[in-house]
């Protein structure tokens, strides 16, 4: 097999693994989004039985201090910030076809390939940064579950 059929496998594989990527960095965001709604559902309903007599329980106001830990850390999710998913077209152009000595095909493979598995690299540490930040919010969201039962059980 020739080198640049295989540079093209390595190509398609980093191709491949940043596609995977994206799609876990959706996935997370698109799970922060619908829990984000879904906490904010629960709160305002449990909050206003907890709190309808007017009467301020700690574990109400512990619950409403979670609920803002929880969105806080699933606003983070949904952030903006800069993923490494494409390569500069303009800097592929003139690096390695209208140079003084154009790459060939399987050359141009290869350095695409190391691009795209740095971009991997770099994108790894912020997609494990989601990963945690959403167990985080799971977490908080069902401890907050539990205070606004206990509020709600609790007599005043």
């Amino acid at each position: 097999m020739s080198r640049d059929r295989l540079y093209k496998v390595a190509y398609d594989e980093a191709v491949r693994a940043l596609s995977e990527q994206q799609v876990a960095i959706d996935g997370f965001r698109s799970r922060a989004g619908i829990l984000f709604s879904a906490d904010t559902v629960m709160t305002s309903f449990l909050a206003g039985q907890a709190l309808r007599d007017g009467d301020g329980k700690v574990v109400a106001y512990l619950a409403l201090a979670v609920f803002v830990s929880a969105a806080m850390t699933l606003l983070a999710i949904l952030w903006p910030r800069r993923w490494d998913f494409a390569i500069d077209s303009h800097a592929v152009i003139g690096t390695y076809i209208e140079s003084s000595r154009p790459a060939s095909i399987g050359e141009l493979h290869r350095e695409l390939s190391f691009h795209m598995h740095s971009s991997y690299l770099r994108n790894e540490s912020g997609l494990r940064k989601l990963f945690v930040y959403v167990q985080v919010a799971n977490v908080l969201i069902a401890v907050e579950l539990l205070l606004w039962i206990l509020a709600i059980a609790i007599p005043s």
